[in-house]
Formats: structure tokens, C-alpha cells, sequence
């Protein structure tokens, strides 16, 4: 029983940080870096950090062992992978689109998706990690940014893919230069979740 109180007060605690984070990232971009634009494109932060997040807390599936393996059928792997997304990204992504609705009504599908995709590429365990978040970053962000513009040209707005080579790539460069400087704090919280449950659960 104090395991799980243990682990229960430590999943309100990430659960908590993980707002305070979230509410902060929305904060740097309304107050600040909406202010510096380059040619009208500016860092999506909150994209970003809805990217990284999938990327460093993945998916929750374990890996199937290769006996598992052979013994599934196709359908059943398939499934499998399609289920291997980030719940986490696609929650982030969803509570950063609820606070988008406001503004542009079609964050709402955008946000979670490439938060649940980004899981699928999971690298926390990676060594070369850093050199990965950034493309990565920049791919989903392009993503991101196509999938809203062929919801908006499917409400009627004909010259949204012009504007999307003129924007999406701009941001997305921006987006991946930042990614790792998220990266890296993320990875961080995550092992030093992982140890101090795992440590406490020992002592218990």
C-alpha cells in the first residue's frame, strides 16, 4: 500500500509539473515569441514542446519479444504498432489546441495527432539523441503545419499551400533548432522520475 501511495503522489506531482510546464511554454509564446517574427514566421513553441514530450516519454507498450513476435499475425502487429503512439503527446497536444481554439478553431485535430505520431519515434534511450530530435522536429512540425492547411483549404481557403512553403519550412527550421534545448530537461525529468520511484520502491 505505501508503494502506491508513494507512486500516487508522485504521478500528481508529475502530473502538476507537467501543467506548470505547459502553462509556461503557452506563456513565452503569447507574451514573447510572438513578438520577434522573421518575414511573419516565428517558433511555435508549444508545437514543439508537444513534439519533444511524444519523443521522450513515448510509448507505453512494451517492445514485443521475438517469440511474441512469431507468434502474432499481421493484423495483430499492425494493430499493435498503430497503438504505439504517445498518449502523453497526443494529451499535451490536446490541452495546447484547447488553448489554441480560441484562435484558429482546427488546432484541435492538428495538435494530438503529431503528438500521438512523435511517439513512435521515441528516443530516450538513444545516444545520439541529439542529432535525432532535431530532424524529427523539423518533419513533424511540417506535418503539423500541412495538416492545418489542408483543413483550411478544405474550409475554402485556396492559396493555403502557397503560404505553407513560404511558412512551414521557416518554422520548422526555428522549431528544430530549439528542440533539443527542450530535449534535454525533458530526458532529464524522466530518469530522474524513473530512478527516485524505482528507489523509494526499494527502500519500501
Amino acid at each position: 500500500m505505501s508503494i502506491l501511495s508513494i507512486r500516487r503522489r508522485q504521478r500528481l506531482f508529475e502530473i502538476g509539473l507537467a501543467a506548470i510546464i505547459i502553462w509556461c511554454v503557452w506563456l513565452i509564446q503569447l507574451t514573447l515569441l510572438a513578438k520577434f517574427t522573421l518575414n511573419g514566421v516565428m517558433c511555435n513553441l508549444p508545437l514543439t514542446l508537444t513534439i519533444v514530450w511524444a519523443i521522450v516519454f513515448g510509448s507505453p507498450l512494451k517492445a514485443p519479444s521475438p517469440e511474441e513476435m512469431r507468434q502474432a499475425s499481421v493484423v495483430e502487429v499492425f494493430f499493435r504498432q498503430a497503438m504505439a503512439g504517445s498518449v502523453t503527446g497526443l494529451l499535451v497536444g490536446a490541452v495546447f489546441a484547447s488553448l489554441f481554439a480560441s484562435i484558429i478553431p482546427i488546432y484541435p485535430i492538428c495538435y494530438p495527432l503529431v503528438g500521438w505520431l512523435a511517439g513512435y519515434f521515441c528516443l530516450r534511450s538513444f545516444n545520439q539523441a541529439s542529432l535525432l530530435v532535431i530532424p524529427i522536429v523539423f518533419i513533424f512540425t511540417l506535418v503539423a503545419e500541412f495538416t492545418m492547411a489542408y483543413q483550411l483549404h478544405i474550409l475554402g481557403r485556396p492559396d493555403v499551400f502557397q503560404n505553407l512553403s513560404r511558412i512551414g519550412f521557416p518554422e520548422a527550421v526555428f522549431n528544430s533548432l530549439i528542440g533539443p534545448f527542450l530535449f534535454f530537461p525533458l530526458r532529464g525529468w524522466y530518469e530522474y522520475a524513473v530512478t527516485h520511484v524505482m528507489g523509494t520502491a526499494r527502500e519500501a
